[in-house]
């Protein structure tokens, strides 16, 4: 028998090494698959259909709350998105063999979806970090961000006591959502109806502690909204606590003044005196929008509050003498002091 020329014999050779390389394909698994012989069906995002074989002592995460690794098997799910790293069979058409040296459970279908007004239903995703609202073809209407929550952040702050923990979580349960879902919801469906080219709308609340001191601790809320696909304003609040007790601080415990009187006094520490935008600053002011932070005292003004503004506005103080003068002894950062 001849033997093949020194050139195709490498590139035979070429051939079935990349055949041996692992790669990860991400797709969705619709159906479960059979635990006793650890395979299941993948269908690929790039249309590839392929049968895993999940290698012995082979790692399998999975991310989204509720999720488990059994859930390759169990049908717990309606589907489940997944990134399968293994070796692929080059030869024998589809369904293509896969041998998986690890899986990730990145997003699991959630049995119920929603209904818009107009009757359209969309499917929910929950991934690790955050939540997606589909339409009937797939395409990702709205991300929701779900990274930040209060209770992880408190959870995160040293030295607070239980019941500390627990009356600041509370404050926080109180207060809830501050966007509107099903509202954010329509408008991306408008937009992806009314477009041939359409960015997934983001949305999201996460609080974070902004500052301290040995008596008081700030927390910020801060939230993400779309303006039009993937471009967004955000919102801030900011709280303030006892950190024996977790107490909410009201504005005076934590002002020498409130009210317009600080309002002023604060756009005087900024320096604005020109008019119209001051009486417009003045009008807008919101003391749960001055938020502290170690570096500096920021007074923050929403997209829309301020018409002379087009965008979202933040007036950054320096904690100068002029502006410690209007914090209480106990509102004052540990960097401010």
């Amino acid at each position: 028998m001849k033997k093949p020329p020194a050139f195709a014999a490498c590139a035979l050779a070429a051939l079935l090494l990349a055949g041996c390389g692992e790669r990860t394909c991400t797709g969705i698994l619709t159906a479960p698959g059979d635990e006793a012989a650890r395979t299941f069906t993948l269908q690929g995002e790039e249309g590839t259909v392929y049968s895993v074989k999940v290698a012995e002592n082979a790692p399998v995460a999975a991310w989204p709350e509720g999720t488990e690794p059994g859930d390759l098997y169990s049908g717990n799910w309606p589907a489940l998105r997944l990134s399968v790293k293994g070796r692929a069979s080059l030869f024998g058409g589809e369904p293509v063999a896969l041998t998986a040296s690890s899986v990730q459970i990145d997003a699991a279908r959630q049995p119920e979806g929603l209904t818009l007004a107009g009757g359209t239903s969309l499917s929910v995703w929950q991934a690790s970090f955050d939540r997606e609202y589909c339409a009937p073809d797939g395409t990702v209407l709205l991300e929701e961000r779900l990274s930040g929550k209060a209770e992880d952040t408190i959870e995160s702050v040293p030295g607070l006591t239980e019941a500390a923990k627990e009356n600041i979580l509370a404050f926080y349960e109180a207060q809830g959502i501050l966007y509107d879902l099903p509202a954010q919801l329509e408008r991306a469906w408008a937009a992806y109806s009314d477009s041939e080219v359409f960015d997934r709308y983001t949305l999201g609340q996460e609080v974070n502690l902004c500052a301290q001191n040995d008596s008081t601790l700030w927390f910020v809320t801060k939230v993400t909204l779309p303006l039009g696909g993937r471009v967004v304003t955000e919102e801030q609040f900011c709280a303030a606590f006892d950190k024996a007790t977790g107490e909410v601080l009201a504005p005076d415990e934590l002002f020498t003044c409130t009210g317009e009187t600080l309002a002023a006094a604060l756009l005087d520490a900024a320096g604005i005196t020109d008019e119209p935008k001051r009486s417009e600053l003045l009008a807008a002011f919101d003391e749960s929008r001055v938020v502290f932070r170690g570096e500096a005292l920021e007074v923050f003004y929403p997209e829309g509050a301020v018409p002379s503004e087009e965008t979202a506005l933040i007036l950054g103080l320096d904690y100068t003498g002029e502006v410690k003068a209007l914090l209480q002894p106990r509102a004052q950062p540990q960097k401010a002091a």
